[in-house]
């Protein structure tokens, strides 16, 4: 295996090290983003490695990538980690691994990054991955049933601050993306020229219809909420707004998981992309997004959706060109992902998925 050491330590083992010694175990997820999400072991870093990346080096991963937290890259990097311990879903063998898998080129990265930091010997491999460790230890996993408790374990001062300091983002020079405190403030939409609004919510009012066209899109951020009813007026809308000239704000009330989800939508849908690739640029913008479980897994219904029509790339460069190229499209003709014409109306708030819309001639 190229000199890797295959050291592993037992689901037991990371129990005890977890307990006695956190402060000296460095544990990394390899799996993608969606999976760490749903489910991870606590303390767990996920390691940030697209394909596209990991294609161009010849599989080796920056230490950049490996550890996106700057606080323990500096940790590491000062000898405070005295293991690192890489996991992904199920690995029991690392000699089985392929040699493309993150793991292995996480595992083979960390040695070339840190011969002088650590010894080989201890960075090691989860034997039998996440899955295993969640059996024998399920109350040292946490995830998306967790994410509400953790929001609201934030000092108050905290919430506020990040709150306050919090503003909009360019998703793409005609598409940005926030929360209700920045739809309610006029001086931030007319700093960034904001031509229309997309409010992603049933509670958040829409503060200056006499100013602003909107769309409504009355969705709740729960378990049964169906936000993936509203793709393809949501993207039909924002083609609109660029099709003018304008841009678009799209928020919820605190801009992390319906927004967010809509926006991933459509750069699927424009850019032709992977929802991964899709989620590594919106989350490049804005660090602090967290679509729920539900509306992820819409997400990855979409995917399924637009790759039975065509063919979605892996690389999150190719959002650019949605950024510069005419994203018009038929997509009133009969396809798999059965998407619907509309046409907009210029004033008022489109508030139903099924409303007649016609597109201006």
């Amino acid at each position: 295996m190229d000199n890797i050491p295959a050291n592993s330590v037992e689901p037991e083992e990371l129990v005890n090290h977890i307990k006695s010694q956190p402060e000296c175990t460095l544990i990394l997820d390899s799996r993608s983003f969606m999976s760490y999400n749903e489910n991870h072991i606590v303390h767990s870093e996920n390691v940030h490695c697209p394909p596209i990346v990991k294609r161009r080096s010849g599989g080796f991963v920056a230490l950049e990538n490996i550890v996106p937290c700057e606080v323990k890259r500096k940790q590491l990097e000062s000898g405070v980690f005295r293991k690192i311990i890489v996991y992904d879903g199920d690995t029991c063998d690392l000699t089985s691994a392929s040699k493309d898998s993150n793991l292995y080129s996480v595992l083979k990265s960390l040695r070339q990054q840190l011969v002088d930091k650590i010894d080989s010997g201890d960075i090691c491999y989860l034997k039998g991955g996440f899955c295993d460790f969640q059996r024998v230890a399920p109350h040292l996993c946490e995830g998306q049933s967790h994410s509400f408790q953790t929001s609201h374990s934030l000092k108050p001062d905290q919430r506020v601050i990040d709150w306050i300091t919090d503003q909009p983002v360019e998703i793409l020079p005609h598409l940005y993306l926030g929360n209700f405190q920045h739809a309610s403030q006029l001086d931030i939409l007319q700093r960034l020229g904001i031509t229309s609004l997309m409010n992603v919510s049933k509670s958040c009012k829409n503060c200056f219809e006499d100013m602003y066209e909107y769309m409504t899109i009355p969705v709740d951020d729960n378990d049964s909420a169906d936000l993936s009813s509203w793709f393809d007026s949501a993207i039909a809308f924002i083609d609109d707004v660029k099709a003018k000239g304008g841009r678009v704000l799209v928020h919820c009330r605190a801009g992390v998981s319906r927004s967010v989800t809509i926006c991933l939508a459509y750069l699927m849908f424009t850019a032709k992309i992977r929802l991964e690739a899709a989620f590594e640029h919106v989350r490049s913008k804005r660090s602090m997004i967290s679509p729920s479980l539900n509306f992820m897994r819409q997400l990855e219904q979409f995917e399924k959706e637009l790759d039975s029509s065509i063919s979605l790339s892996t690389s999150s460069s190719d959002i650019s060109m949605a950024s510069s190229m005419d994203s018009s499209r038929d997509i009133s003709s009969s396809d798999s992902c059965s998407h619907t014409g509309f046409e907009f109306t210029m004033s008022g708030s489109i508030t139903s998925p099924t409303t007649p819309l016609l597109l201006p001639s």
